[in-house]
């Protein structure tokens, strides 16, 4: 299988979010070899205006969504390097939720920044092997799509301490070259090889030791997880890379300095373009015996205290809460009066092993917990797990989409799943493979048909040398290369585990398996603990959040079918609470999406009467077909259309780079305080900024590669493009030289907006042959799984399911619906005498247009006077004016128009309504756009 990348919008705007800033703030030296880019020795020779920089970032900022505006850098600083002087740099953080293409984002970007730039050395610095590996295996996914992309630049990458990946990276060449480093390899100046003088001079520069060499090409260095990197010592290792500029790139940043682009996980869960999720919480019942879960034994001003996890009594009742004991604490008072705590009272501590002794001779070691049975929860997590993987697979084989659904389970200990020498023989696999022959035949398999489980398990541990599997966690160099064996099997493994001809689709790993390695088509995620040990949430989320792929490579998108189902051993309002809390700690303010309580999933069923009935194939026959569209537009409309558009208007506030220079008069308060206001400053031009020996840049080029790095790629002949900048009026062309970039940008979006809207009259839609439109079986599923709305102050939700009136016209028992408008329309449709059947239009069912797929509303079918059956599909809005909707969204409901135009098997009645505003089988489309 080979992965297909393609442009995505949130990817371009991430990657427009960084190149943007360095437009006319970074100015690469003059002269140089002929034919070799200004960047092929290092960036030492250029030259980075923070001014600039500064008034670009105010720019970038102020456009983006979800982005406090900043007009000021934040720099980092550093002294005392482990290897040079101080120096402080700019720092740039770009945050994207999980699962979004972050690795590919940042090495799109890089790669823009040469293109535009002549930018040539780029390091990529990451914490772990796991995430090392990742971007080495991105590197080799997306090559053949870079290169495609990028047709005139010729990359290459290397891992720090592999090879000559070093010796090319320092090499004087065009070629842009990619330096993947850990963070171990730099941090540590007494040992690491990089630090160390080579014997012999080395052949590109002076002698000295690597790093050293690094630091002069001065690098555009890239911070894989940077909240990783929040000592001093590697702040220090970062800063003696000296680094042109650093951009840094997470979903949870500790440290966010100038944060450019964010796309939240809230937002990447409402575009879809992750995996909902879901939680079955999974708890334990009472034993009898009194709960009961150590921790950890600390030592504090040469005393001993034990953390622990207890219940304890409450005004709701007993509650499980974390508690501090000491020599001397009695269970029974510090769980407000639980009877099964009574005659518990610490009596020492002892280490080696950590465990604590009650006085009645109950001994506790640390890691372990009483009062639970540890088998029957993980029972249960197996047995869910295994259930919802049979369900989810069988729903996706409906639709007939070529998708391997996969099941990831993290064991705490390898003692657990894999025989270890002095540990008890492991209890998993035969578990495992005893409950998916039960889950097996009540799916309602047959089951003498039951594959043999062992063969539908993995597992991926950390290992020695001689292959004995460990526990292996830490940054220790053992740690790190028993977990790198590991890892590297996991990578090699991505895609072969996706065909359906490998059996293997229940992967068991250890729990330290964190950032690096998502598959995506993990589907559920089981986490097998020992203890209810913390587990950070968005991390168990994050495995599983990537969209899933089909045999051929290509992303998923449907919404019914993208959902993350994870199997937890707490409550599922502990595990929401829990996860909130991380969400406002990362910084997201009241928390990010929501998961669903999977308690509180309904099965949404296709009625079979309707479904069968002539309405529903006489409404079907007429909206099954799929069509083509093709523009016939005569490009030499355009120049005179972009001429005169109201969108070149934003050329007239280009301000030519200038110094400024701003004055007012300071006023006092009586404390002596600085009460001057911002309206009280003046502001006038100083010395006009020139680049001497600098052509002008192709402009021709640069509004070229506008019009394909934005979210509605246009191509253009060049010749097209020429003709219509060269009738742009005099005044507005003569201001590119003031700043090409920005220029360009201004002209570009003008091509593009006109260009689209010239096309609704000149688009022609043809319909597909039969055989390839859509099957009623796929769109309208048997029975899918929703999640039903929840009461929020008594009000009814926007989103959800709400029961629909039985023997009504709907399709379905239930109206699926994205907003209240919706909502109230089926209420409406239900009501109304003239309707005969109606069906909300799934998201599988999709109208092509020149701004993207687009899925309409409702599919209805009604009577006009008794006499006349009328097949309508609506869409359905907050307000009857197009102008009030988002550009992009109005010009898919008028394309749309043009494809139920072509109706093969009879008209169809195309149309966007209020829920206030009835069906609208009256009015007349062309009075209305």
């Amino acid at each position: 299988m080979k992965f297909r990348f393609e442009d995505q919008p949130h990817q371009a705007a991430a990657i427009a979010a960084v190149a943007d800033l360095f437009e006319g703030a970074l100015t690469p030296p003059l002269g140089g070899l002929v034919g070799q880019a200004p960047g092929a020795t290092g960036h030492a020779g250029f030259r980075l205006d923070r001014q600039a920089l500064a008034e670009r970032l105010d720019e970038v900022t102020n456009r983006e969504t979800g982005v406090e505006p900043q007009s000021e850098l934040v720099l980092l600083e550093a002294d005392e390097l482990i290897e040079s002087e101080a120096r402080d740099f700019p720092n740039f953080a770009v945050e994207m939720e999980t699962g979004t293409g972050k690795t590919y984002v940042y090495i799109a970007t890089a790669l823009q920044l040469a293109q535009a730039h002549g930018l040539r050395k780029f390091v990529i610095l990451v914490h772990s092997v796991a995430i090392r590996a990742g971007v080495v295996k991105t590197f080799e996914q997306t090559e053949e799509h870079f290169r495609a992309k990028f047709p005139s630049l010729q990359y290459h990458w290397g891992v720090l301490g592999e090879g000559p990946a070093l010796d090319d990276f320092l090499e004087p060449s065009s070629t842009v070259q990619f330096l993947v480093a850990s963070v171990q390899a730099i941090d540590k100046p007494d040992t690491g090889v990089v630090y160390q003088e080579a014997e012999q001079p080395q052949l590109w520069g002076d002698s000295g030791s690597g790093m050293a060499s690094i630091s002069k090409t001065k690098p555009v260095v890239i911070v894989d997880e940077p909240q990783n990197f929040k000592t001093d010592l590697r702040k220090k290792a970062i800063a003696t890379l000296n680094p042109m500029v650093v951009l840094r790139y997470s979903a949870t940043h500790a440290e966010k300095f100038n944060l450019v682009h964010r796309l939240s996980p809230k937002m990447a869960t409402e575009l879809g373009l992750v995996k909902r999720v879901s939680v079955k919480g999974v708890t334990a019942g009472d034993s009898g015996k009194p709960y009961f879960r150590m921790d950890k034994i600390r030592s504090r001003s040469g005393r001993l205290f034990a953390e622990v996890m207890m219940d304890v009594d409450g005004s709701g009742g007993p509650q499980r809460k974390p508690e501090v004991l000491q020599n001397g604490s009695d269970l029974y008072a510090v769980s407000k009066g639980l009877d099964q705590y009574r005659g518990m009272v610490v009596d020492r501590f002892e280490r080696k092993p950590d465990r604590v002794v009650f006085e009645n001779g109950f001994v506790v070691r640390v890691g372990e917990e009483t009062g639970v049975d540890r088998m029957a929860i993980w029972q249960d997590q197996l047995r869910h797990t295994i259930r919802a993987h049979l369900a989810r697979q069988k729903q996706i084989d409906s639709t007939s989409r070529d998708v391997k659904v996969l099941s990831l389970f993290f064991v705490e200990h390898v003692a657990d799943y894999w025989p270890v020498d002095g540990q008890p023989a492991p209890v998993l696999p035969e578990l495992f493979d005893r409950l998916f022959r039960e889950e097996w035949a009540r799916a309602g398999h047959d089951p003498a048909d039951c594959p043999d489980p062992a063969t539908l398990r993995v597992h991926y541990f950390p290992s020695t040398k001689t292959g004995i599997y460990k526990d292996s966690v830490g940054t220790s160099a053992k740690a790190q290369e028993e977990q790198a064996r590991a890892y590297e099997e996991i990578i090699e493994n991505k895609e072969r585990i996706l065909t359906k001809d490998n059996p293997r689709a229940f992967i068991f790993s250890h729990s330290a398996l964190k950032e690096g390695w998502d598959n995506p088509n993990v589907f559920q995620v089981g986490f097998l603990r020992q203890t209810g040990s913390e587990v950070e949430r968005r991390q168990q989320i994050g495995r599983g959040l990537r969209l899933p792929v089909d045999e051929s490579g290509t992303r998923v998108t449907d919404p019914t079918v993208c959902r993350l189902t994870l199997v937890v051993d707490e409550t599922f309002q502990e595990f929401r609470d829990g996860l909130n809390r991380e969400y406002v700690a990362a910084g997201e303010g009241g928390g990010g999406p929501e998961p669903d309580n999977e308690d509180d999933r309904v099965t949404v069923k296709r009625r079979k009467d309707k479904y069968e009935s002539p309405e529903f194939k006489e409404l079907w026959d007429r909206i099954r077909y799929k069509a083509r569209y093709r523009v016939s537009l005569d490009p030499s409309v355009l120049p005179a259309a972009v001429a005169g558009s109201e969108h070149l208007d934003d050329i007239r506030f280009i301000a030519r780079r200038t110094n400024v220079i701003q004055s007012a008069e300071l006023r006092y308060d009586d404390d002596g305080k600085v009460v001057t206001e911002d309206v009280e400053v003046a502001e006038s031009a100083g010395t006009s900024l020139t680049i001497v020996g600098q052509r002008l840049p192709d402009i021709v080029r640069l509004v070229e590669d506008q019009l394909l790095a934005t979210k509605f790629p246009l191509q253009l002949t060049r010749p097209t493009v020429a003709a219509i900048i060269a009738a742009i009026p005099g005044d507005l062309q003569a201001r590119a030289i003031d700043d090409p970039e920005r220029w360009a940008r201004v002209v570009a979006f003008a091509i593009r907006t006109v260009t689209i809207e010239e096309m609704v009259d000149h688009i022609e839609y043809e319909a597909d042959p039969e055989e390839n439109w859509w099957d009623a079986d796929v769109v309208f599923l048997e029975a899918e799984d929703k999640t039903k709305p929840v009461l929020r102050g008594g009000r009814e939700p926007e989103n959800g399911v709400d029961p629909a009136p039985a023997g009504g016209l709907n399709l379905f028992d239930y109206v699926i619906h994205d907003s209240g408008v919706e909502r109230d329309f089926a209420r409406y449709l239900e009501n109304n005498p003239d309707v005969k059947f109606f069906t909300k239009l799934p998201r599988r069912f999709r109208v092509r247009t020149p701004v993207g797929e687009y899925s309409p509303d409702w599919a209805i079918l009604c009577d006009r006077d008794g006499v006349e059956q009328l097949y309508l599909v609506r869409e359905t809005k907050g307000t009857l004016n197009l102008d009030d909707l988002p550009w992009d969204e109005a010009m898919r409901i008028r394309f749309t128009r043009q494809h139920f135009a072509v109706a093969p098997a009879g008209r169809v009645d195309y149309y966007f309504t209020t829920s206030g505003a009835g069906l609208r089988v009256e009015e007349d489309w062309k009075d209305q756009v």
